[in-house]
């Protein structure tokens, strides 16, 4: 099977946008205008923070606001001349959506929070833990939505065993990002009528 026919391909995983639990998009922005658009998005690894921060972009740039969206990680650290360029280019009516900003060094954070207090109209910033920025909203997952995102990617006249998702789920403490990276690797080496069943042997 090539790659891109592969039901939970990466492209197919990005084109699935954030669905908030117990709460709708309208909401967060409304919550997040009060807030000044200064606030974080929380929640533990693959719970949906970054793709919130790309539809709260999207929302924005729809509702007229400028936005520029930067990402923080251990491959691509927030330091040096990704920062000066961020801090040069910078216009006051702009709202930055920093994701991963429990990854930037401290005193950077710190430096960045103050800059950017007064250089920028918002920031909006992921993290794993609280106490950054006032929260706006932390993510959670569960089975049910795990089950919803996987109806919605498998093909058409397969099915994916609940048995399969409930194991998934809770192997993976609720982190629906590596539960769709296993998902892409059964699929590619047992095909969809495994998936069905209980027969499939998952990876440790």
């Amino acid at each position: 099977m090539k790659a891109r026919e592969n039901p939970f391909a990466a492209e197919r995983l990005d084109a699935i946008r954030y669905r908030p639990l117990g709460t709708r998009l309208e909401e967060i922005l409304a919550r997040l205008a009060e807030m000044d658009y200064r606030a974080a998005v929380v929640g533990p690894e693959g719970s949906g923070k970054s793709t919130l921060l790309e539809t709260l972009a999207a929302a924005l740039e729809h509702r007229g606001f400028k936005t520029r969206l930067v990402f923080a990680n251990d491959t691509l650290p927030l330091t040096g001349p990704r920062r000066r360029r961020l801090l040069g280019e910078l216009a006051p009516e702009e709202i930055v959506l920093l994701d991963g900003a429990d990854r930037v060094r401290w005193s950077v954070w710190l430096m960045l929070k103050r800059r950017l207090a007064h250089g920028a109209a918002g920031l909006i910033i992921t993290s794993h833990r609280h106490g950054l920025l006032p929260t706006l909203l932390e993510c959670t997952t569960t089975p049910s939505l795990l089950k919803e995102i996987v109806g919605e990617l498998r093909p058409q006249g397969h099915a994916v065993s609940d048995d399969l998702l409930d194991e998934l789920y809770y192997r993976h403490h609720g982190n629906l990002r590596n539960c769709l990276r296993e998902l892409y690797d059964l699929y590619a080496t047992a095909g969809a009528e495994d998936l069905s069943g209980n027969a499939v042997a998952l990876s440790d």
